[in-house]
């Protein structure tokens, strides 16, 4: 009934490392955003003239705000491309200045966006263009372009223990969310659910009398999920199908010669697939006409699909719907236009308009139809059985209609949202990737997921962070350090020993890795080297979480245990010291009785 794109992933022959900045810093929002990045390909770094196409896109890749040549839509490639000299991997690009051929100035209103990702094509002049994936996340900066908003420009975010929020009927278990992380993707069928995975694996839980539950084995590379009332479809990144589940009238059948597919949805027993051409191609149960597509449909954009009705959403803004219809949820308003979203509930439709209000028609049985007057800013939309929701550009999460499994009750934690789906008497909600974490506490489940970024995303570490780290109070950062907490405690020994086989050293990071962290100076820098310091603490050297060129890991040391051994070598000295004192008090001790002895001998030899 809903589908959700989610964004691609980092494809084998290309890789790419981003950088975004602003180009200058005003109070108005700059038309020039400032883009660094590395390019290797099959693992080497390239070098030379390098075709690029750029495009700032919704998290869902469904929307495209801006394309280098102004004719990207809905996510897909621009025409032209931009030339760009790359050196060793690196090039540098201000996306949006006109100066550059084919490429056009990004508008201020791009900003206003909630969730802006930036979407990169690149071509060697060998493979053809080929998306670089992942698409990047605009951090915090760009948003701190438009003055209002800069107060809200943190740049501290973690991923959210709980990605993924359920609510509602649970007679098959499909709010009982199972443990996921990094989640991309959702989509609700009427008692089971479905999670997309940032690796494009797929994870279902709920009721499972024909399998809807049992994803396929091997399934992989997929880029988006859509659920029927027993059946499922994903997309993966070739553009090719999956399906599994009930399969009674069809649904689940793929006809042959559907690649490449753009976008998929699931009705009851029927199944919708956009082709990249703009037309739409339909499958399963036919009773009442909804996979019977009608003639002439083209220059869709997007497709949504109820129990036994459709909705295609044409590129002039426009709706058209076919199917079943005895409740009025395929006769679209007169007038309708300016959509830029579709969804539907079992009986009946939902359109988003540009300027983020919401209209309904079909069957109002529950109130499901009667959008709420006060409801503005909406970004997303979906249609469950008796119930409608609407997600808004600040994060929050309305639903209306039927209530009888408390399905228009959200939950608190619903906040921060960047994804919605409707089932029959459930719905899901997907937080976003990272959310703002105003005062950051490791030790808080209910806000973190262990892993913290702090103008950066955490790869592999608890606390990673871009640039200087300091507190705002004197003292040490603390560890637990209880004795009752301990076990097999031995005092440190050869401190010093050890201490003579770590080499310090200072030394300027490379042209490449400073370019692809900025904040990072020309100059000389003390601390250790990685692979020597694992020679003598190898405990303490793990991965940082980034690459080298070659694919391997970038190595980071702690270096604590040198405060440590540092102390226990200063004890040695210390130790060695005080036995010095001693053997010399005892000495003194021994030369004084000898001269004393000395003396009277002296004294008798004078008698």
């Amino acid at each position: 009934m809903t589908s959700h794109f989610c964004r691609l992933f980092r494809s084998g022959l290309f890789a790419v490392a981003f950088a975004l900045g602003p180009a200058a810093a005003t109070a108005a929002v700059p038309h020039l955003l400032n883009h660094q990045g590395r390019i290797a390909v099959s693992g080497v770094n390239f070098e030379g003239a390098g075709l690029f196409k750029f495009a700032l896109v919704s998290a869902d890749g469904a929307v495209t705000y801006w394309s280098n040549d102004g004719t990207g839509t809905a996510g897909f490639e621009p025409s032209a491309a931009v030339t760009l000299t790359v050196t060793r991997g690196l090039y540098s690009v201000l996306l949006g200045d006109v100066s550059l051929a084919q490429m056009t100035a990004v508008p201020a209103g791009v900003f206003e966006n909630e969730d802006v990702r930036l979407r990169v094509w690149f071509n060697d002049s060998v493979n053809g263009f080929q998306r670089i994936t992942p698409d990047q996340r605009l951090a915090a900066a760009p948003y701190a372009f438009a003055a209002e908003r800069a107060a809200h420009a943190h740049g501290i975010t973690a991923a959210p223990l709980k990605p993924v929020v359920a609510w509602g009927s649970n007679t098959g278990g499909q709010i009982t969310v199972p443990a996921l992380a990094h989640v991309t993707g959702i989509a609700a069928g009427e008692s089971h659910s479905l999670a997309l995975l940032e690796t494009g694996t797929v994870v279902a839980w709920g009721l499972n009398t024909s399998g809807q539950t049992s994803v396929p084995g091997g399934l992989a590379g997929v880029t988006e999920i859509a659920a029927g009332m027993a059946h499922n479809l994903a997309r993966r990144s070739d553009g090719t199908l999956a399906a599994w589940g009930g399969n009674s009238d069809g649904q689940t059948t793929l006809p042959g010669g559907l690649a490449p597919v753009a976008k998929i949805a699931a009705g009851a027993k029927h199944s919708l697939a956009l082709l990249q051409s703009g037309t739409v191609a339909a499958w399963g149960d036919n009773t009442f006409g909804q996979t019977t597509v009608p003639p002439g449909l083209a220059g869709v954009t997007a497709i949504a699909a109820g129990y036994d009705h459709n909705l295609a959403l044409r590129n002039d803004g426009t709706v058209v719907a076919w199917g079943r219809g005895e409740a009025g949820q395929i006769l679209v308003p007169a007038g309708l236009n300016s959509v830029k979203a579709i969804a539907a509930g079992a009986f009946h439709s939902l359109a988003l308009k540009a300027d983020g209000t919401v209209v309904a028609w079909g069957w109002n049985s529950a109130g499901q139809s009667t959008v709420p007057g006060s409801l503005t800013g909406v970004s997303r939309i979906a249609g469950g059985y008796t119930f409608s929701m609407g997600l808004k550009s600040d994060g929050t999460v309305t639903v209306w209609g039927d209530s009888s499994a408390a399905q228009t009750a959200v939950p608190a934690g619903a906040a921060e949202v960047a994804n919605i789906a409707a089932g029959a008497y459930h719905a899901l909600a997907l937080r976003a990737e990272f959310i703002t974490v105003p005062v950051a506490r490791l030790d808080e489940d209910n806000l973190l997921t262990g892993r913290l970024g702090i103008k950066r995303a955490a790869a592999a570490n608890t606390l990673e962070v871009e640039g200087n780290a300091s507190k705002s109070t004197p003292g040490n950062w603390l560890a637990n350090s209880d004795r009752r907490i301990k076990s097999e405690i031995e005092p440190i020994t050869g401190a010093l020993e050890k201490l003579s086989r770590v080499r310090l050293v200072d030394y300027k990071y490379t042209e490449e890795y400073r370019s692809a962290h900025p904040g990072i100076g020309d100059r000389r820098y003390p601390n250790v080297v990685a692979q020597e310091f694992a020679e003598v603490f190898p405990d303490d050297v793990k991965s940082s979480g980034e690459k080298m060129p070659d694919g391997s890991p970038m190595l980071q040391v702690d270096t604590y245990p040198l405060t440590i051994y540092t102390a226990a070598g200063v004890q040695e000295l210390q130790r060695g010291h005080q036995a010095l004192k001693q053997d010399n008090a005892r000495l003194r001790r021994q030369l004084e009785d000898m001269e004393e002895r000395l003396r009277g001998l002296e004294a008798l030899n004078a008698k």
